[in-house]
C-alpha cells in the first residue's frame, strides 16, 4: 500500500460487481496507471448500525498484510465522512464462499 492520500476522483467506476448489506464492489480503474482493481465501498452508519465496526477494522488489517498468491491483497484504504474504500485486486469468479454455499463440496477436480 503506499500513503499518497487517494480519493474516489482517483478511479472511474466500470461496473458494480456486486452489492451487499453493508455497501457494494465496484469494478474500477485507477486514473494514472489504467490498472483495473476490485473496490469495496462501505456505508461507515451500516457498519456502526450492525456493530460490524471491529469487524471491518480486522478485515482491513488482515488484507493489508496477508502476501500470498491466493488471497487477495488489500492495495489502498481511505475514507470520507460516511464511506470506507478498500481497493483490491480484481479477481473475476467471485468469493470462493458462495461457491462453498452453492454446491456444498468440490469434487477433487475443482
Amino acid at each position: 500500500m503506499t500513503n499518497n492520500k487517494l480519493t474516489i476522483e482517483d478511479f472511474t467506476i466500470i461496473k458494480v460487481v456486486g452489492k451487499g448489506s453493508y455497501g457494494k464492489v465496484l469494478l474500477v480503474k485507477k486514473n494514472d496507471d489504467d490498472k483495473i482493481y476490485a473496490m469495496k465501498v462501505l456505508k461507515k452508519k451500516n457498519m456502526i448500525k450492525r456493530n460490524q465496526v471491529e469487524h471491518i477494522k480486522t478485515e482491513r488489517k488482515v488484507l493489508e498484510l496477508i502476501n500470498h498468491p491466493f488471497i487477495i491483497s488489500l492495495k489502498y484504504a481511505f475514507q470520507t465522512p460516511e464511506k470506507l474504500y478498500l481497493v483490491m485486486d480484481y479477481c473475476p469468479g467471485g468469493e470462493l464462499f458462495f461457491h462453498i454455499q452453492r454446491v456444498e463440496r468440490f469434487n477433487e477436480e475443482a
